[in-house]
């Protein structure tokens, strides 16, 4: 596989077609919606430990869902990034986010992972169950402040998930 550069156009053609996913897997589908992507900054987008860091973050989510409460599993690996989902039922919205967040931020890999919860009513947050947003890679500050505000260089964010996955790849 060649690492492949895309474009910002690219990009948002690919946030279309994951939301598009995401509707049509809740209009054909009675459940809760955890669509998975990664935390990876910049143009490359598609890299052998990128896929198996989303194939960990998928088997750690359906570990903790009981296999008869999963309605539906699909893993995609583009170039625009890996993505995954899984549709669950028997479970409401937020306890399926506060799972999500167990993962998020008390595995070693789930500082990369973007865990998504939707339902027919629309997404659950952090902040919709009174839990703290995420923490930046590098400085431990809101994620959310240092990602608008560009706080770090792209270079220093793909040193220390590159830091992360070695680890494990």
């Amino acid at each position: 596989m060649t690492e492949h550069p895309i474009t910002l156009q690219e990009l948002l053609d690919s946030r279309e077609k994951r939301a598009q996913k995401q509707r049509m897997l809740l209009d054909q589908h009675d459940g809760v919606l955890v669509s998975v992507t990664l935390n990876i900054p910049g143009p490359v987008k598609d890299k052998p430990a990128y896929r198996e860091a989303l194939k960990v973050g998928m088997e750690l989510l359906a570990e903790k869902i009981s296999a008869e409460q999963i309605l539906y599993r699909e893993e995609k690996f583009l170039s625009t990034g890996a993505e995954g989902y899984l549709m669950i039922t028997g479970m409401q919205p937020e306890e399926v986010k506060r799972v999500t967040v167990e993962i998020e931020d008390t595995t070693p890999l789930g500082r990369i992972f973007d865990m998504d919860v939707l339902s027919e009513k629309g997404s659950i947050s952090r902040s919709n169950l009174g839990m703290p947003g995420r923490r930046c890679l590098l400085c431990g500050e809101a994620a959310k402040v240092c990602a608008r505000s560009q706080s770090h260089p792209m270079e220093l964010l793909l040193a220390e998930i590159n830091r992360i996955l070695s680890k494990f790849f």
